[in-house]
């Protein structure tokens, strides 16, 4: 039987504000369950995450490491067990490279959203059920569609709009937490 962790990535343009927030957040939350990585569909080569992001995420005790942007390409999305997405930008750009939406990518917000009506993921295990978190979501968005709101890009901004962005991070990557039971043991 197949005991990896799931293999989660984290999707935004340049790998530097909201996905490595996103990244770290998860990984943190879902511990052994999850292989978190993150890759923006523009990478930042050679950049770090800002200071005002940092900032942002100390204030829900998150400490981000020293973080190197990647290159999103098809094999990190065909490698992924769940995909999680920024904007409709990024959903548009693995649609463009997948030749159709797959199964395993949603926005962030879209993922929130559908957790109020989709049937938690069967497992016995964390692990397990976030294995089964994409399937999950995606019998309900093929059910029931919703709307893929756009986390926006604080890149650049006030600290004000970082602490938005990282507070609506919060609270989606916290409502996937519980629906799934992924901080339960």
């Amino acid at each position: 039987m197949d005991q990896r962790p799931a293999r989660v990535v984290m999707v935004c343009t340049g790998n530097i504000c909201r996905s490595p927030a996103m990244h770290y957040l998860a990984q943190r939350e879902w511990g052994d369950a999850a292989e978190v990585t993150s890759a923006g569909i523009f990478a930042e080569i050679g950049m770090d995450v800002p200071t005002p992001m940092r900032m942002s995420a100390r204030r829900h005790g998150l400490d981000i490491p020293r973080h190197r942007p990647t290159q999103l390409d098809r094999r990190i999305i065909e490698n992924a067990d769940l995909v999680l997405v920024a904007t409709q930008q990024h959903a548009t750009w693995i649609e463009e490279e997948w030749n159709g939406v797959p199964a395993h990518a949603f926005g962030i917000k879209e993922a929130h959203a559908l957790t109020e009506q989709a049937e938690p993921p069967m497992g016995a295990s964390p692990r397990e059920r976030l294995m089964n978190t994409a399937g999950a979501l995606h019998m309900a968005r093929v059910a029931e569609p919703v709307e893929l709101r756009s986390l926006d890009d604080p890149w650049s901004l006030d600290q004000e709009t970082y602490d938005r962005v990282m507070d609506e991070i919060v609270e989606s990557l916290e409502a996937i937490t519980a629906w799934a039971r992924l901080a339960d043991g």
